[in-house]
């Protein structure tokens, strides 16, 4: 693993790249949140992960993890932990090194109707002849994200949705 350079919230509107995915649920902001603050079930809807391993204190900011996914392993600190509006952590450490800083932020917001609206963005800062692969391959993140967070907004509105 090699380290990556830990963001704050702050960096958020200065980040090279941004990848952005939406969904919905009919389920409430806090339902939505506590699929999300599940770390070790997010194999069961999120198709692109293959493990998740948490790193000490499950929840808050400061909660750490490791996430593997087909050919690439991060670990992440959590920078921001609202309960039912926001979920947001930092890269810490990649292997391989695709980026030099990472953070994805989910927001949740209820919808008029009670259920919903998710949108998680991943933003990055990706180094050299990273940053054009990162651009060409964005849409199929954003295309498989878009899928997870449709799982995800299924998953919180319970096993019959």
């Amino acid at each position: 693993m090699k380290p990556l350079i830990p963001r704050d919230l702050d960096w958020i509107p200065n980040a090279p790249v941004a990848i952005e995915a939406k969904g919905t649920s009919t389920a409430s902001p806090k339902a939505v949140f506590e699929v999300l603050a599940d770390h070790e079930r997010w194999t069961e809807w999120f198709p692109a992960v293959r493990s998740v391993t948490v790193l000490g204190p499950a929840e808050g900011v400061g909660a750490r993890r490791r996430v593997a996914i087909p050919g690439m392993t991060v670990d992440e600190e959590f920078i921001a932990w609202e309960p039912g509006e926001r979920w947001t952590f930092t890269g810490v450490a990649a292997k391989p090194h695709f980026t030099r800083s990472l953070i994805e932020d989910c927001r949740l917001s209820p919808t008029e109707v009670g259920g919903t609206a998710i949108s998680y963005t991943m933003y990055l800062d990706p180094s050299g002849p990273m940053r054009a692969l990162t651009r060409l391959i964005a849409p199929s993140i954003r295309a498989n994200t878009t899928k997870a967070m449709a799982a995800l907004g299924r998953r919180a509105e319970g096993p019959d949705a």
